[in-house]
């Protein structure tokens, strides 16, 4: 999968108008899990995604900070101020950005990845509405 592709599939799960829009997004929600991972399951991760969205989620600070669904979407939202993209619009972009990853991660890979965070987070996973094999 191309970065592209990744970024299609942001836009069309989060509603966004532009691409560009998108990579904003993206980098915010995945700098944020990247926060809750430990070093070992971001670079997991990381293998299975496009190269620069893999180093935005490497090269975050791992702290495994276990962020709850609040606060997660409070620091996407803090991530955003001062982008072209509505803070308040956080949890739709969360929501769009995870529905991505999980189209783009294997089974085993994405079961390893919310083991690692607050269960809360776990609907952010469910009901994605768009599927990797159609980009």
């Amino acid at each position: 999968m191309q970065d592209s592709e990744f970024y299609q599939l942001v836009l069309e799960a989060s509603h966004i108008e532009t691409i560009d829009r998108a990579e904003v997004a993206t980098d915010a929600v995945l700098e944020t899990l990247g926060e809750t991972l430990t070093a070992g399951e971001a670079e997991d991760v990381a293998t299975q995604l496009p190269d620069e969205l893999a180093g935005v989620i490497e090269d975050t600070d791992h702290d495994g900070s276990g962020y709850d669904r609040n606060a997660f979407v409070n620091r996407v939202g803090e991530r955003l101020q001062n982008t072209d993209l509505e803070p308040n619009d956080a949890e739709r972009y969360a929501d769009g950005v995870t529905d991505a990853l999980t189209a783009t991660l294997t089974e085993g890979e994405l079961e390893n990845l919310k083991a690692q965070l607050d269960s809360e987070l776990d609907p952010l996973f469910e009901g994605v509405g768009v599927n990797a094999e159609q980009i």
